[in-house]
């Protein structure tokens, strides 16, 4: 059986790619939300999988390899994943979106080297999600306008809330966000800088220059964490094809 560490749009195109090949499949994820977006006939294990329940999973499941295509960002559930796999010693494949850089980028390797370099401006829109929030929390304590585009989850919202953002520094909505939709927002905020993540042209990150670009505003782009990935592929085909010449499945 095959899992697919999912959570992502690009696990859940693997996990069904794989079904239509007849591949015994399992896909694993950690919210209600991430579980509902597959397709009928899909298993899924919904919660986290530490490095411990994972190597569990993989025996109690007969796992023969893990597919990682969790987001760029989620270094310790890739990390956890490999060493998993070693110590069971099946086979690990990353799926890795393309990376998207952009040659006017303020590039750095942090979300901490990010919030310090905010600190030119005095209005900054952040597309960075929730989970890092909390290391910008100084610019707007110092009076720094902030505004934060996260998904509308009740829990996501209340974090914002908690770390002191108001409801007009908050835009709760979900992506895929177009050029015009981002240029309308970055406008309306008149934002003079944009923070995001490294999570390639799925990810949305090309949209957000664009519109960028026209209203002649810099952006901030966060690194990708480096992950010593055994095996990765930029390509699904590809790595269907790897799936088939592990011998798990031939087409």
């Amino acid at each position: 059986m095959i899992l697919v560490l999912a959570g992502t749009k690009d696990g859940r195109e693997i996990a069904e790619r794989l079904k239509l090949k007849d591949v015994e499949v399992v896909a694993s994820t950690v919210t209600d939300y991430g579980a509902s977006i597959f397709s009928e006939g899909i298993k899924v294990n919904k919660g986290a999988l530490d490095e411990l329940s994972l190597i569990e999973f993989i025996y109690k499941n007969n796992i023969d390899i893990v597919v990682d295509a969790t987001h760029p960002f989620a270094k310790d559930v890739s990390i956890n994943a490999i060493n998993a796999c070693n110590k069971t010693g099946i086979k690990y494949i990353r799926y890795e979106r393309e990376s998207l850089y952009c040659h006017n980028a303020i590039m750095v390797k942090s979300f901490e080297e990010a919030a310090e370099e905010c600190k030119k401006y005095d209005s900054i829109f952040l597309t960075i999600g929730s989970k890092n929030l909390e290391k910008f929390k100084f610019l707007w304590e110092a009076g720094k306008k902030v505004t934060v585009r996260v998904l509308p989850s009740s829990s996501i919202i209340k974090k914002c809330e908690d770390l002191g953002l108001t409801p007009k520094d908050i835009i709760a909505m979900e992506g895929p966000f177009s050029r015009e939709l981002n240029y309308q927002m970055f406008k309306e905020k008149k934002a003079e800088i944009i923070v995001t993540k490294e999570s390639g042209i799925v990810g949305g990150v090309l949209e957000k220059f664009e519109a960028a670009k026209m209203l002649g505003i810099p952006v901030i782009l966060i690194k990708r964490p480096d992950v010593n990935y055994p095996v990765v592929l930029t390509n699904v085909d590809s790595l269907i094809k790897e799936v088939a010449e592990s011998g798990h499945k031939q087409y």
